[in-house]
């Protein structure tokens, strides 16, 4: 009892700091990354904080998952560089497999969870943030205008810039207009205007108190026109329907209705993530084993190495099922199974104390051999 206590509470430790670092810079990375799309005007300012949130939505599986494997192997190494394993072996009657139990029932809820955010979660947040983006790309002109920026419309036949809005929410302040005409280029200049909608529904910007500069491509004169107002007609655009349309961003009902090699492919992903996250939890066990005196970096490094393959195997076989190679059940048993026998393999190694090779595979056992023949010749001589 105490045994698995001991354990389950410093792995829950060691868990929270190391998801505590790692969602720290996720977090940074993708803030960085939003404010990036918001400044180059391809998000809403207003929708900055939510596809943030959606963003470290679509992250936590990873992050948990990695978060498990890490404060595994931290723990185990831990135990074995003070010691503390080898006086539960001595002591406690214990062999490397008692350490399952605890590991195991540390790690069901956060299987559960990453299962939970894998499966609905994440392809939610990743609709959610499809659906602002199509939002902000299908708004009209008007409501796209914001100060201190350029803003192309008409397929970047007009450049809208507004210096400042209003006072009301309908006005804006020093506008500058560039278009191209079918004779030439023209660009207006007004110290203000507001929107209206006329009786059929189209909206304008009304602009007042402006000139408009018209150049014609084969004269070199300029035509100058003052005007009290001035009447742009703005685009009229048809909504279309806001819905995810790609395949990550789909329900898992949608994808097991479909059955096409792309939704084959998400469902595996999907589900191979609590599954990773169980499994690597399950090697961490032999895979932290070194001896007292040793260093830690070797098993690190053996951690690094099996996560990352881990990883781009999942994205080859994903790959695979996406090019109709087999199935998505193939792919979650094939794969999977593969490392957990790599897992139990490790385990047998280390609690049997085996060889990776046979005996006789060994340079030295040949060598010592050869000694051991040449001796009894040696003294027959003598």
């Amino acid at each position: 009892m105490i045994f698995k206590r001991s354990m389950v509470s410093e792995l829950a430790n060691s868990a929270g700091a190391v998801f505590t670092v790692l969602f720290t810079i996720v977090l940074a990375v993708g803030m960085v990354r939003i404010l990036g799309l918001a400044a180059g005007g391809r998000i809403d300012n207003g929708t900055i904080l939510q596809m943030i949130l959606y963003t470290v939505l679509t992250n936590l599986p990873t992050l948990l998952t990695l978060s498990l494997f890490i404060a595994v192997m931290v723990t185990m190494l831990r135990w074995w560089q003070d010691n503390e394993v080898v006086v539960w072996f001595s002591s406690g009657g214990r062999s490397l497999f008692s350490w399952v139990a605890p590991v195991m029932r540390f790690s069901v809820p956060i299987v559960i969870a990453i299962g939970v955010l894998s499966i609905v979660v994440s392809p939610w947040a990743r609709s959610q943030i499809e659906v602002t983006r199509t939002q902000f790309t299908q708004r009209d002109d008007v409501n796209r205008l914001a100060p201190g920026r350029f803003i192309e419309t008409m397929g970047g036949k007009r450049v809208f810039f507004i210096e400042s809005m209003g006072n009301n929410s309908n006005e804006v302040g020093r506008v500058f207009v560039a278009e191209t005409t079918s004779s030439g280029e023209a660009v207006v200049t007004s110290e203000g205007g507001r929107v209206e909608t006329n009786a059929e529904g189209d909206r304008y910007l009304v602009l007042h108190d402006g000139r408009r500069y018209e150049t014609e491509e084969r004269s070199p004169e300029t035509r100058i026109v003052e005007f009290d107002e001035y009447g742009l007609r703005l685009d009229i655009k048809v909504d279309a329907p806001l819905e995810a349309s790609k395949t990550v961003s789909q329900p898992m009902s949608v994808l097991f209705a479909g059955m096409k090699p792309e939704q084959q492919g998400e469902i595996f992903w999907r589900i191979s993530w609590p599954l990773a996250a169980m499994i690597l939890a399950f090697i961490a066990i032999p895979l932290s084993a070194t001896s007292p005196r040793a260093g830690r970096s070797l098993n690190m490094i053996s951690a690094v190495l099996v996560f990352i393959l881990y990883l781009n195997g999942i994205s080859i076989v994903q790959t695979w099922i996406e090019h109709g190679k087999f199935g998505y059940m193939t792919g979650i048993i094939g794969l999977n199974g593969l490392v957990f026998l790599i897992g139990l393999l490790l385990f047998v190694r280390r609690v049997y104390m085996m060889r990776w090779l046979p005996v006789w595979t060994s340079p030295w056992t040949w060598y010592h051999r050869l000694l051991s023949r040449r001796q009894p010749s040696q003294k027959e001589d003598c």
